[in-house]
């Protein structure tokens, strides 16, 4: 389960950073993008995302980085059994396919949101000198490559390495974080009994 949420989470690396400020910001006042800005943020955002192969960019760095992190988290004994490393492979295989609903349904929001955020991070300015570049061959070559670059043999690389040394810092902080959270409980019955009532840890 845990190679599960860290592949979906970083299959999300992309908008990252654009998702984290739109979030930020969502807890603020109502915000409502000037139509200009939003008119530049939304074409930008079309150069970087066209519409119909955005889906399947999302897609591809799902793949890449699936492949990436599965590379460098499946590794020990359990893995060298082969119908163990056969079943995870598959799984890995089919991750894309299994999150193409939620990619759909929630990629048109996403979008949205970031050029929203772009809004509100630059200048009506700033957004046209960016929408110039990406109206221009270069501009639409570094668009619609740019993350396609996750599977540089180099980035892949460097990719493994960064996921197996986060995979050691969890393991590492996982035993302490279990011994806080049972000391919390054991300290604080009533939320056990709060959670159990709620249906917390029940598989549904």
């Amino acid at each position: 389960m845990t190679l599960t949420r860290s592949v979906i989470f970083a299959a999300s690396i992309a908008f990252a950073s654009t998702a984290l400020s739109s979030a930020a910001a969502a807890q603020d006042a109502p915000y409502v993008a000037p139509e200009a800005e939003m008119v530049e943020a939304m074409s930008i955002m079309n150069a970087m995302f066209p519409a119909d192969t955005r889906e399947e960019m999302m897609l591809d760095t799902v793949r890449i980085m699936g492949s990436q992190m599965a590379d460098s988290l499946m590794q020990g004994p359990v893995f060298d059994d082969p119908g163990i490393r056969a079943i995870m492979d598959e799984f890995i295989a089919d991750l894309p396919e299994t999150m193409r609903p939620a990619i759909a349904e929630h990629l048109p929001a996403m979008i949205k949101a970031t050029a929203i955020a772009y809004t509100r991070e630059f200048t009506l300015e700033e957004l046209q000198d960016i929408n110039r570049f990406a109206t221009t061959p270069s501009g639409r070559r570094y668009f619609g490559n740019v993350q396609s670059l996750l599977a540089d043999p180099v980035v892949a690389e460097t990719n493994q390495e960064f996921f197996q040394s986060v995979s050691e810092a969890q393991a590492a902080q996982l035993p302490l974080l279990q011994a806080k959270l049972m000391e919390y409980m054991q300290a604080n019955p009533e939320v056990v009994e709060r959670l159990r009532e709620q249906g917390a840890g029940q598989n549904n």
